[in-house]
């Protein structure tokens, strides 16, 4: 049985993540949303917004391409934090 489109990004989110050394919380707080959000991205039960999906990529150092496609040149991580610009619950 093929995997759901969002299923197969947000286990993809998670190899990124883990592969920065970031907790869910972490990289939440970089894109300026909730954990719980955040851990629902990684378990495809939400849907992210493009608007998300680019603050995703920027704040773990990569190409937005690298969040789809696991062949991707990934980029090292970002030293700093993105400033928050306000959690947002979706």
């Amino acid at each position: 049985m093929r995997k759901h489109p969002q299923q197969v990004f947000g286990e993809r989110i998670r190899e990124l993540r883990q592969a920065a050394n970031l907790t869910q919380e972490d990289l939440a707080s970089r894109c300026g949303l909730f954990r719980t959000y955040m851990s629902r991205i990684e378990t495809g039960q939400a849907n992210p917004t493009l608007t998300i999906i680019h603050a995703l990529a920027d704040s773990l150092g990569v190409h937005i391409t690298a969040l789809f496609d696991a062949s991707a040149p990934v980029a090292r991580p970002k030293a700093s934090a993105r400033p928050s610009r306000g959690r947002v619950a979706r």
